[in-house]
């Protein structure tokens, strides 16, 4: 059996002969001066005026397209809403309702009658109503909805909207008195489209 003191010995000699691990190197900091501040500041000021004008320039060569596709999509909804038109001019109006945003005018047809009722459920629904000669309705055309999908989206299902077609006067909901059936489960939509009508046809009126 082993002393106590020679086992404390030997212990202290092979921690002598143990290699010990290099300490490790301390992580100098580069100081930044006041010129590489000024420095990254400038360069990262060139770098969002680069990106500004490529943006600029981007927007200025997209322009015609973008007008051109927002007329492209305007004739449709004009060709759709008031069939057989051969020229659709721009008109002013002056009336007091606010949703309705464009009038044109196609001489021996009608009026189209650009409108965003205030009643839809997204608050962003736009419609092209046409208003024939006679003052009945000629067709109704969705140019923009963000109504839900599959509920009030489905406005722009020719079914629901053939039913404006010969309307005169004010046009209502079965559950108002009326004869236009609503989209199931999309009331509020369905409501507002008539909102729509109900105001194409009143500036129509105005305007003749």
């Amino acid at each position: 059996m082993k002393k106590p003191n020679q086992v404390g010995k030997r212990e202290s000699k092979e921690r002598q002969q143990s290699p010990q691990r290099p300490p490790k190197p301390e992580k100098r900091k580069i100081p930044l001066g006041e010129n590489s501040l000024l420095r990254i500041a400038g360069l990262l000021c060139g770098v969002c005026a680069v990106c500004g004008l490529t943006l600029g320039l981007a927007n200025l060569l997209l322009e015609d397209r973008i007008a051109e596709n927002q007329s492209s999509g305007d004739m449709g909804a004009l060709v759709e809403a008031l069939p057989y038109g051969e020229r659709y001019d721009k008109v002013s109006y002056s009336g007091s309702d606010t949703t309705v945003e464009q009038v044109y005018r196609a001489d021996g047809v009608g009026f189209a009658i650009q409108v965003s009722p205030v009643g839809s459920f997204s608050g962003e629904l736009t419609l092209m109503v046409g208003v024939n000669e006679d003052g009945t309705v000629a067709g109704v055309a969705v140019m923009a909805s963000k109504e839900t999908e599959g509920l009030g989206d489905r406005v722009k299902e020719p079914e629901f909207r053939e039913q404006f077609a010969g309307k005169a006067g004010s046009v209502k909901l079965e559950a108002d008195g009326g004869d236009i059936s609503a989209i199931s489960g999309a009331t509020v939509t369905s409501r507002a489209v008539c909102e729509a009508v109900n105001s194409a046809l009143a500036a129509a009126a105005e305007l003749e």
